[in-house]
């Protein structure tokens, strides 16, 4: 009977986690939409006004089309690069563990890039055995993560450093931010199912528990979180730190 409610509960988790995940891709798709969007619509506009007038030279006809064929090709492009993102696979297989960090991050370009985020990375190639889409999810909420940090942070420079390099069989990936760190008194609990420092109608604080599942029940690897002091251009910083070791395909 316990095994059974214990089945139970963790499938209303998964499906809670994957609420909350689409919700937050649909709204992260959005926002990187948001900007082609007007531009179509005001070069659109712009064409059609100076058609009317009979002013629109054919220089400015082929460069507003050109404008707007390029705009469209950024909208395919954000669906292609997650229009899998929430299929079921059936199959571990391999990949470079940069495939899903670039995706992450071309995803969320317009929300970093409009909160003044640097990211900084580092990295080595790396091949791992496991489920792509998943681990997509883990990088998205740990830089979801940082997101929220910096909201109530007045940090003069945002930063986010990723890191991977490889540890003999193994590889590690490294995300940290200068947002000032997680209290002392919730760290240790931020990976338990639930919990959330954020307001009851912004988060589900499942994100971070799922994350850690994911990690080591399905690609048999770790999950830490601590806080860490360093320096960066000889100014000291203070942030969370995520580390994520993976064993390599062999």
């Amino acid at each position: 009977k316990k095994t059974k409610e214990l089945i139970h509960k963790e499938n209303i988790l998964n499906h809670q986690s994957k609420m909350a995940a689409m919700g937050e891709m649909i709204e992260n798709i959005a926002h990187q939409w948001r900007q082609p969007l007007s531009v179509i619509s005001t070069v659109a506009t712009g064409a059609k006004l100076k058609k009317e007038l009979d002013i629109l030279t054919n220089e400015e006809f082929y460069e507003t089309m050109d404008t707007i064929n390029n705009s469209s090709q950024h909208l395919s492009n954000t669906i292609d690069a997650f229009r899998n993102f929430f299929s079921k696979e059936k199959e571990i297989s391999p990949f470079d563990i940069n495939d899903p960090i670039e995706k992450v991050l071309y995803l969320l370009k317009s929300k970093l890039s409009n909160r003044d985020i640097k990211v900084i990375k580092n990295s080595e190639e790396a091949t791992i055995l496991g489920y792509e889409n998943e681990f997509i999810q883990v990088i998205l909420n740990i830089i979801n993560n940082s997101l929220d940090a910096f909201e109530d942070k007045k940090e003069n420079e945002k930063l986010i450093f990723i890191n991977i390099y490889k540890k003999e069989n193994s590889v590690i990936i490294s995300i940290k931010d200068n947002a000032g760190g997680i209290k002392n008194d919730v760290i240790n609990r931020i990976f338990e199912p639930y919990f959330t420092t954020k307001h009851q109608s912004q988060g589900t604080g499942i994100g971070l528990y799922m994350s850690l599942e994911i990690i080591e029940k399905h690609m048999n690897g770790t999950l830490s979180c601590s806080n860490k002091e360093f320096v960066y251009n000889d100014i000291k910083y203070k942030g969370a730190i995520f580390i994520i070791e993976l064993p390599i395909e062999q």
